[in-house]
């Protein structure tokens, strides 16, 4: 059995639906009649919104891999066992706020591109159609492709830009009053509306001051949610993802589950059972340095330590938790005080 990936985050689904959207100006049919150079918005409601589309398609993985091998590279880097949440284990290193920051800017880069972008397009086009001055602007954002970001810290990075300002202390996006993410990528965990329920985010700028069109704005926009929701035959969760956090998981296709062996399994019982969770660091120094030092030990080719099968069993088995503990809180391996030879057969 497999969970069908619905195909809901799509700019030519969109634009379908903004096409027969009634209360919605396509301005691409009117484009010939501003100046040559002027960029305009996706679509307008007279006088209340102007709306910029913008999809991402292009997935950043390759880019941040070849980031994230730069790091790894580093002498500091901390030894972490198996797999790794890299922005932790960057933590551990003194300058892991700036790797961050940087990881943040290659990650990210083009979603800063096109908030600044749709801002100036929306701009334009309140100014050439000479709107009400007070005319909302939203920015739709369809993550088409890109994968590779996950919603909740997409949202969050957009929330954040929002409120970004200029050298000059000025508010850097003065007319993206909304940002709305259209993502397929997830559904809404344990929905009680039944099915499968995509969460859609719409990011508010707070940082703009509400004004007597910003209602009917809001009216607008969530009129087209639901409405191309309803379109897709699908059905939704309208959030902000920051202040109505709600619970989402990864939709894909679910394999046939094959029982778990030998050292995954272990890796599985012990997060089940993580007694060295409390572990101090000075703890975990002591603890597993023992017993990666023992298990050094029967393997040394002069006087190796000699241990019943179960004991021998059970060491190993000790070895792989200890791994395991390392990589989840993370702990550079480096700090322990490997010594096999305190346990060699005298």
């Amino acid at each position: 059995m497999t969970e069908k990936r619905i195909k809901f985050s799509s700019e030519e689904s969109f634009k379908s639906f903004m096409a027969q959207h009634i209360p919605t100006a396509d301005l691409d049919n009117i484009k010939d009649e501003f100046p040559n150079g002027v960029n305009i918005a996706d679509y307008a409601i007279n006088n209340i919104i102007v709306i910029e589309l913008k999809t991402l398609k292009e997935d950043p993985t390759q880019k941040m891999e070849n980031y994230f091998h730069e790091i790894m590279r580093r002498p500091d880097f901390p030894a972490i066992y198996g797999e790794i949440n890299f922005r932790r284990v960057v933590s551990l290193l003194p300058d892991g706020k700036d790797i961050i920051r940087k990881f943040e800017t290659i990650a990210f880069r083009q979603i800063e591109s096109i908030m600044s972008k749709a801002n100036k397009q929306i701009i334009s086009t309140i100014d050439h159609l000479k709107m009400d001055s007070q005319t909302s602007g939203a920015l739709v954002i369809i993550n088409e492709l890109a994968d590779f970001f996950e919603p909740d810290v997409l949202v969050d990075y957009i929330s954040k830009r929002l409120g970004s300002k200029s050298d000059k202390g000025l508010l850097r996006f003065t007319h993206l009053n909304h940002v709305v993410l259209i993502q397929d990528t997830h559904k809404v965990k344990d929905s009680s509306q039944g099915g499968i329920v995509i969460p859609i985010y719409e990011i508010i700028n707070d940082n703009i001051s509400q004004n007597g069109i910003s209602n009917k704005a809001n009216i607008a926009l969530s009129d087209i949610i639901k409405h191309y929701s309803e379109f897709n035959n699908h059905k939704h969760k309208k959030t902000d993802g920051i202040n109505e956090s709600i619970e989402i998981e990864k939709i894909h296709q679910k394999e046939i589950e094959q029982p778990l062996r030998g050292q995954k399994w272990i890796e599985d019982q012990y997060r089940n059972n993580r007694y060295m969770k409390n572990y101090t660091d000075e703890q975990l120094i002591e603890f597993g340095s023992m017993v990666i030092s023992m298990c050094y030990a029967m393997f040394l080719k002069e006087n190796p330590l000699i241990l019943e099968h179960h004991k021998k069993m059970h060491l190993l088995k000790t070895q792989i938790e200890v791994f395991e503990e390392s990589r989840l809180r993370p702990f550079d391996l480096r700090r322990l005080n490997i010594d096999p030879k305190k346990f060699t057969r005298k």
